[in-house]
């Protein structure tokens, strides 16, 4: 029998569609007050958004009637026609928003148009509790609390507190990079993560979200025709682990959308390594009628009428942005009066051999190989292992010291023919092995920075270190919240005596982005193992000294899994007496 379902259980699956998690209550709710004119959007939240989400502005505000008629399903002041659909300009148009939040939370509004009096509207699981009128100041506040009490099922499958204030950081910061003229705050706990004052322009905000240190490596997007395009993408050369700082706004509205994550990265094509991603704030403001934004019941994606066109116009965009962005550096770089040595990759290059003398487990003599010099700075790697003493798994027997080719690989003989070696996977693996022997050691050695590091961090960020601190500590990493997205960083492991803190612990927060930092401790600890020993290996192209070389060697041979980095790319490569004589059509 088919039968009309009552209103409050349609509010509740409405509500299933609109109000996914914490983050989507902060979004429908920020939206609203930006559609309200409001100059000040405050946030504040307890409990991961589900013990208390509050949003205050100063926007228009709302009549008594309005009050209470904007908790009736569908009822909107932003459409008033079925042709408004092809053509909205605001954040919100449906009139689900309250309803919905309303129907699974408990709910007060307290809103005034300015005039002193303002309308309070209490409301539990959908029913109004109780309407009066109070002295408040113009715009509204919206309170949310208990969220999903009324709904179990829904309040189990949420995340960690720590992961759940991370998607509402990363929501506001949304909608902060698109209206830079808003003051924008979130406090959490009594505490501020984010404090965004209204400023002047795109990349003046990017810093204030991203911090100073990630504005200064994007590259400006500006292109005119059908579609106006703006914003920032990082320079050449510079590229992100994962997609955290890729953001796209339609008409300044927060989208994920294939059609344009597709025009960037064909835009990098040849621009990035594999597994690589770049940053990208962009923007693109388009006729309404343009674009259908009424296709996803979070309104998270849009349909272009003219999706090839769209592409087409984005890529020329970045691609104009990125080659400006060389010639510039290029301009720079001959203004500075240095003079730049371009070389064919084996032209003038020079060899020089000597077999070692073996004394003692040490060799003297020396293989070289480059276009540098003596005097160049060469990369050291520590020349004691945890291991040394004790005996390989695996042997690898080399007739004569190794030789660095073009800074990043290592070619050693072996019995039957030679081994190259990828020098930073081979030392990641070795510092991944480290860092799990000595992880949560008792009385692990640690030593005070003189002057303390400081790293800036995205809200989302900042929330989930600050979570995993403890576990930092058990390694001997000890760090500190300075206030909003700022963190000190006071100690470090000796083992990492030669590493740059600031970038292992900037690779750790990188790592956490999609971790759920609770109840799953074995994951955590390995995620920040594997990021410690790769932001703290010897980089591809740097110069090693021979000796350095050798000691990488055994201390790679000495490993338990000595064949792959902590990310499961391969180490070395064998080549025997059997596959070269094939590679020469010897056989």
């Amino acid at each position: 029998m088919i039968r009309i379902l009552p209103e409050h259980i349609a509010n509740k699956i409405a509500a299933g569609e609109v109000v996914e998690r914490p983050a989507s209550v902060v979004k429908e709710l920020v939206e609203n007050s930006i559609d309200s004119g409001a100059s000040r959007i405050f946030v504040e939240t307890s409990g991961g958004g589900v013990k208390l989400i509050k949003v205050t502005d100063d926007g228009s505000g709302m009549s008594p009637d309005d009050a209470l008629l904007a908790f009736e399903r569908h009822a909107t002041s932003k459409l008033d026609s079925g042709d408004g659909l092809f053509s909205i300009s605001t954040m919100g148009f449906r009139g689900e928003a309250l309803p919905s939040i309303a129907s699974v939370s408990r709910f007060r509004l307290i809103t005034s148009t300015g005039d002193g009096r303002g309308t309070s509207v209490s409301i539990e699981g959908g029913n109004i509790h109780g309407v009066k009128e109070i002295g408040a100041p113009k715009g509204a506040a919206a309170e949310v609390r208990d969220l999903f009490f009324n709904t179990p099922a829904r309040l189990k499958f949420l995340k960690s507190r720590e992961t759940e204030l991370s998607h509402i950081a990363a929501s506001v910061e949304r909608l902060a990079l698109a209206h830079p003229e808003i003051h924008f705050r979130l406090i959490n706990d009594g505490k501020e993560l984010l404090d965004c004052p209204p400023v002047r322009g795109l990349l003046e905000r990017i810093a204030q979200v991203y911090g100073r240190d990630f504005a200064r490596w994007l590259s400006e997007i500006k292109a005119g025709g059908p579609c106006r395009i703006y914003g920032f993408v990082s320079m050449p050369g510079r590229s992100f682990s994962d997609r955290s700082r890729q953001e796209s706004f339609v008409n300044r509205r927060p989208v994920k959308d294939r059609v344009i994550q597709r025009a960037i990265y064909d835009a990098y094509e040849s621009l990035l390594m594999k597994e690589r991603h770049p940053a990208s704030i962009l923007f693109i403001d388009i006729e309404p009628s343009l674009v259908d934004v009424n296709v996803h019941p979070a309104k998270r994606e849009v349909r272009f009428s003219d999706a090839t066109g769209v592409q087409r116009a984005i890529k020329e965009a970045v691609t104009g942005a990125l080659k400006n962005s060389e010639n510039a550096e290029a301009e720079a770089f001959a203004e500075s009066g240095m003079v730049r040595e371009v070389q064919a990759p084996f032209d003038n290059i020079s060899f020089h051999v000597t077999l070692p003398t073996w004394r003692g487990g040490q060799a003297e003599g020396r293989v070289g190989g480059g276009r540098g010099t003596e005097g160049e700075h060469q990369e050291k790697i520590p020349l004691h292992a945890e291991r040394d003493a004790a005996p390989s798994r695996y042997t690898e027997p080399f007739h004569e010291f190794p030789m660095q080719v073009l800074d990043s690989y290592i070619i050693a003989r072996s019995e039957d023919g030679f081994i190259l070696i990828d020098q930073h996977a081979a030392h990641e693996r070795i510092q991944y092995e480290k860092v799990k022997a000595r992880y949560g050691r008792q009385g692990e050695v640690s030593q005070g920075l003189l002057v303390p590091e400081r790293i800036e961090l995205t809200a989302k960020e900042a929330a989930l270190l600050e979570a995993v601190l403890p576990e930092l500590k058990t390694l001997g990493i000890e760090a500190e919240a300075f206030g909003g997205g700022s963190f000190l960083i006071r100690s470090k492991p000796l083992f990492l005596d030669k590493a740059d803190i600031k970038e292992v612990v900037l690779g750790i927060a990188g790592e956490l982005e999609s971790a759920d930092v609770k109840g799953r401790a074995d994951e955590l600890r390995e995620k920040i193992c594997k990021s410690v020993a790769c932001k703290s290996a010897v980089k591809a192209g740097k110069k090693l000294h021979p000796h350095a070389m050798e000691r990488l060697i055994e201390q790679l041979f000495a490993c338990e899994m000595p064949y792959t980095c902590a990310h499961g790319r391969p180490t070395v490569i064998k080549f025997g007496l059997n596959e070269l004589e094939k590679m020469f059509k010897r056989k």
